[in-house]
């Protein structure tokens, strides 16, 4: 029998990912595609990472190479010479995109049959970054690039444990 992801749970995530670079960044992201993630490298060099558990069983994690990463954090900052973004900051600029996008998540599962704990995003920071996702689990990734203006691109990846369908 098939597994499926439904889609009602990915749809938040992303939502509040783009919702967070549109607001905070002032990006202007646009998806270049979708698919089934079988590989444990993470697109980037940065990863945030967000744990499901106690009803839902998986991970969302925000992935940026570190020169995106760096100019994302920037903006945050309101930091116009992104060169003065230092590794430390780029970390913890990621790590607060990732608590954004778990809180805007988590909003928008309140009127819906949904319910399930989020983990205090964890940041990961390496060259290159591996996740190994459980066996039994499904993982979709949706890339985008952050702004047309910007040649790099970034990664949603929501892995969850798949239902029969």
């Amino acid at each position: 029998m098939p597994k499926t992801i439904d889609v009602n749970l990915l749809n938040p995530f992303i939502t509040a990912a783009l919702d967070c670079l549109r607001q905070m960044a002032g990006a202007k992201p646009e998806r270049r595609r979708v698919f089934v993630k079988t590989d444990p490298t993470m697109h980037g060099d940065i990863c945030g990472i967000i744990g499901l558990a106690n009803g839902i069983t998986g991970s969302c994690v925000v992935s940026f190479p570190d020169s995106l990463a760096r100019r994302i954090v920037a903006r945050l900052l309101s930091e116009p010479n992104e060169a003065s973004i230092s590794p430390s900051m780029i970390e913890d600029g990621i790590g607060e995109v990732a608590n954004m996008v778990a809180g805007g998540a988590k909003r928008q599962f309140v009127n819906t049959p949904y319910r399930f704990d989020i983990t205090v995003p964890t940041v990961v920071h390496g060259e290159p970054v591996k996740l190994f996702n459980p066996a039994d689990t499904v993982a979709i990734a949706c890339e985008f690039t952050a702004d047309p203006a910007w040649p790099e691109t970034f990664l949603i990846e929501i892995a969850l444990k798949p239902t029969d369908k």
